[in-house]
């Protein structure tokens, strides 16, 4: 996806906007399409977490313990065998930041800041949206607990992306 598409659902946006109201716009833009877009950035990172050591480490930790040559030779490593992932990291990171920007750029801080509080979260994963058949006291399993608290983590994060002050 390049800028011209963001800014294409951008536009789409307005029109629906023009149409069924702000609330309906901003569902469509933030909670489809950037939604989408964020979560998939989400998985790219969490996919190469561990590839990078923390700062944190112990001093027993291998790459302490190896010196220079070592830490060289684990970069050059990484670099080699992961440079689809880590290149699409980066590009996912620069199209959240346009999305990001082309939101703002459409609609007023004041409009994402009453969506954003007055909505419960994405629509990004619809294969987890309950079954009208399903009855609503089922109990969650572990796995759809930490599900619906990492979603609640990513709205979060999309929450401060969006609401900081645009430079400029």
């Amino acid at each position: 996806m390049e800028f011209a598409q963001v800014q294409g659902y951008c536009k789409e946006a307005s029109q629906i906007g023009e149409r069924e109201g702000i609330h309906t716009a901003l569902s469509y833009l933030i909670g489809e399409r950037f939604g989408a877009h964020f979560k998939q950035l989400k998985d790219a990172r969490r996919k190469l977490q561990f590839l990078y050591t923390s700062n944190q480490m112990s001093e027993d930790h291998p790459l302490n313990q190896g010196g220079r040559s070592l830490k060289m030779s684990y970069a050059l490593t990484v670099q080699e065998h992961y440079r689809g992932p880590l290149e699409q990291v980066k590009h996912l990171e620069a199209l959240v930041a346009d999305f990001a920007k082309g939101i703002a750029d459409t609609f007023s801080h004041d409009q994402i800041k009453n969506y954003l509080e007055s909505s419960p979260g994405l629509e990004v994963n619809s294969d987890s949206q309950k079954n009208e058949d399903t009855p609503s006291d089922t109990s969650f399993s572990v796995d759809d607990l930490l599900m619906e608290a990492e979603e609640i983590l990513a709205f979060e994060d999309i929450k401060k992306m969006l609401l900081q002050k645009q430079p400029g």
